[in-house]
């Protein structure tokens, strides 16, 4: 397994067109499965974030003008959760929420080259199961910078820049077609796709802070009875 995952790994960045076509279109299997291989990329670097990293921080709230505890309670849940799903658990979010999202972006801008959703569900599994590597580069600013986790540089700009580099890199060997409207269909697959994939990560994340909420709350009631 291994040994095919690190030549599907390689050759996605030269000849993705192998990878990928070879996959659609042929019975034969010389490369890992796509969503094998995003979910093995996105499993590895999740452990090692956990090891390496630590992503606790302080909330911060601003102004809030809500008296309740409660509520200022599910407010940081849902920040802490929010976070969490663009720095520690950015490879999973990416697996399982922008790939998808990628996926109905290319339903427009890439018609012209690869046609179906399921079709572009797989180059999308490999293209971001490709840019696992360049996640794991985030580690050391994560580590050494100083810079705090609720900053939008740690949590937004620098995850956002780790995954396009790659993605359009493949986008474009992909497609083959240097010509100037290709570019502006590759960069608005990867605009529109990465803004549906934070709204509905935030929103995702929005529910998965109130149910930790909930679920600490009713532990609690329960330990008290």
């Amino acid at each position: 397994m291994f040994p095919k995952f690190i030549s599907t790994f390689k050759e996605i960045y030269n000849h993705p067109r192998n990878v990928i076509d070879q996959f659609l279109e042929s019975e034969e299997r010389d490369f890992s499965h796509p969503f094998l291989f995003l979910l093995i990329g996105a499993i590895v670097v999740t452990a090692v974030n956990t090891l390496l990293v630590d992503f606790s921080f302080d909330p911060v709230l601003g102004e809030f003008d809500a008296d309740s505890e409660q509520m200022r309670e599910i407010a940081e849940w849902i920040q802490a959760s929010t976070v969490r799903s663009t720095t520690h658990f950015l490879p999973i979010s990416s697996a399982l929420i922008l790939v998808p999202m990628l996926s109905i972006a290319g339903l427009f801008f890439f018609r012209d080259y690869i046609t179906g959703f399921y079709s572009l569900l797989v180059m999308n599994s490999y293209a971001i199961g490709a840019t696992m590597l360049f996640q794991m580069l985030l580690i050391p600013f994560w580590m050494f910078s100083g810079v705090s986790m609720l900053d939008p540089v740690a949590n937004a700009t620098l995850p956002a820049v780790a995954i396009a580099i790659p993605t359009l890199w493949i986008y474009k060997a992909y497609i083959m077609d240097s010509s100037f409207m290709a570019w502006i269909r590759i960069i608005s697959t990867y605009i529109v796709g990465y803004v549906l994939y934070a709204v509905l990560t935030g929103f995702a994340a929005s529910i998965i802070g109130y149910m930790i909420f909930a679920i600490q709350r009713i532990s609690e009631m329960s330990g008290a009875l």
